[in-house]
C-alpha cells in the first residue's frame, strides 16, 4: 500500500513539474509578443519621426525573428502537453522529461500559423510595408 501511495506522489509531482514548464513557456510567449509589439512601436515611430526608410526595413527581419521566437516557445509548449497526456495515461517512464518523440509528431509551422500568433506578426509586418510605402510614395 505504501509503494502505491510513492508511486502515485511520484507521478503527482512529474505532472508539477511538466505543467511548470509548461506555464514558463507559456509566460515566454505571451513576452515575446508583448515585446515584439513595443519594439515594432519604437521602430515605426523613430522611422516616422525621421522620415528614414532604412528604420522600417529594419523592422522586418525583428518582426520575423519575434513570430519565429513565438512560435518555438508555442511549440514546446504543445509538446509539454502532449508529454503531460503521456503522463497521465501512464505511458512514460517515471520523472521523464524527454519530448523528442513529440516534436516529431508536432509542426512548428502549424504553430506559426495559429490564430493566437500570425495575426500579430502579419499585422506588424502589414504596418511596416505600408510605412515603407509612403515615404517611397511622398
Amino acid at each position: 500500500m505504501a509503494n502505491k501511495c510513492i508511486i502515485k506522489e511520484n507521478r503527482i509531482k512529474h505532472l508539477e513539474f511538466i505543467q511548470n514548464v509548461i506555464d514558463r513557456l507559456s509566460h515566454k510567449s505571451f513576452l515575446v509578443k508583448s515585446w515584439s509589439i513595443t519594439t515594432i512601436t519604437a521602430l515605426v515611430a523613430f522611422g516616422i519621426e525621421k522620415g528614414e526608410f532604412r528604420i522600417f526595413v529594419l523592422g522586418f527581419p525583428v518582426s520575423l525573428l519575434f513570430w519565429y521566437l513565438d512560435s518555438n516557445y508555442l511549440w514546446l509548449e504543445k509538446c509539454f502537453r502532449q508529454l503531460y497526456e503521456a503522463v497521465m495515461k501512464r505511458e512514460v517512464t517515471p520523472m521523464s522529461m524527454n519530448i523528442s518523440n513529440y516534436k516529431k509528431k508536432i509542426s512548428f509551422w502549424k504553430m506559426a500559423l495559429r490564430p493566437t500568433v500570425w495575426p500579430i506578426y502579419l499585422t506588424e509586418l502589414g504596418i511596416l510595408f505600408t510605412c515603407l510605402a509612403y515615404l517611397f510614395y511622398n
